[in-house]
């Protein structure tokens, strides 16, 4: 997953639970890895339309989960995403803009329709040779919240996981208060943040342009690409925050409605199953109505218009 991962787990067996956390995350990573050769992706794409294969059940049904999730999203998120992410090489070394034959070449691959999954025989296979998975869009929340099952099996009753800025919480501080967790600042450094979010068994994904990205003739080139165009988003967007219950969901939404655009997602402002935090390129900030109440803004963040925040 090319990240750091941050945990204070608090139970009687805290200590067995931060070992059995890290050896979740790196099991998982094990399996679903794009570019560790010996992991089912992997032998998955190696296979792309020549033969279907034999995967774990853990792995069919995340792969199912993450179609249904393409369906949802009518192709904004789509994980058959590889041959663009290859291509564009933004999280390696050597990042570069490919020329419009290139990208209109890889385009062709990209359709989570073409992933064939027969469940009766646990096999997996895609369509059309050259085609690639990429689960880049929502495997540090899958694995999130599959560890933080694990750290609960161990008796922790507090606690919390971050895994690449994707925040895990259990419980509340032994003190009885929420977690509270800044929000980047994302035309900030590091440690500067835009507001508080008090957390309490829940998830929070966040999606920008300022997270992996390099910059050529003075364009930024971020890292979430879109499935439509084979390029960087090019929405109003620059930060998406999701909360819900669920890490994959969560990591999920926040990939597509960062793609979305704020009129799209602000019209998700009175979901049920999740609540989130918008940032546009005006500097612009909009909450959901779920989470106002546990949002504490950063009044000094300077620039920043916290539209229906105080009202």
């Amino acid at each position: 997953m090319d990240t750091f991962v941050d945990q204070k787990l608090v139970g009687r067996r805290s200590e067995q639970a931060v070992q059995a956390v890290n050896q979740t995350l790196q099991d998982f990573e094990k399996r679903f890895s794009a570019y560790d050769l010996s992991s089912e992706i992997a032998q998955i794409n190696q296979n792309a339309g020549l033969s279907y294969v034999q995967v774990s059940k853990e792995t069919f049904a995340l792969l199912k989960l993450a179609k249904d999730y393409c369906t949802i999203s009518e192709g904004l998120f789509d994980i058959t995403i590889g041959p663009l992410t290859d291509l564009w090489n933004i999280t390696g070394e050597n990042p570069r803009v490919p020329d419009e034959k290139e990208i209109q070449k890889a385009l062709e691959l990209v359709d989570y329709r073409d992933l064939l999954l027969d469940e009766e025989n646990c096999q997996v296979m895609l369509h059309r040779q050259g085609q690639k998975l990429n689960l880049g869009g929502m495997a540090k929340g899958a694995a999130g919240s599959q560890a933080l099952e694990i750290a609960r099996s161990f008796g922790v009753h507090s606690g919390y996981l971050s895994v690449g800025g994707n925040i895990f919480t259990l419980g509340k501080k032994e003190d009885g208060s929420a977690y509270r967790f800044g929000i980047r600042n994302p035309r900030g450094a590091a440690s500067d943040y835009i507001g508080i979010v008090e957390l309490t068994d829940t998830t929070m994904a966040t999606s920008g342009d300022y997270e992996r990205f390099f910059e050529k003739n003075g364009i930024r080139y971020h890292h979430i690409l879109d499935p439509k165009t084979g390029y960087p988003g090019e929405g109003d967007l620059i930060s998406v925050s999701v909360i819900c219950e669920d890490g994959g969901m969560a990591d999920f939404l926040s990939t597509a409605l960062f793609l979305a655009g704020r009129e799209k997602a602000m019209a998700y402002a009175n979901a049920d199953s999740f609540d989130f935090v918008l940032i546009d390129q005006e500097k612009n900030v909009y909450l959901s109505e779920g989470i106002k109440p546990f949002f504490t803004p950063n009044l000094e963040a300077v620039d920043y218009h916290f539209i229906n925040i105080l009202d």
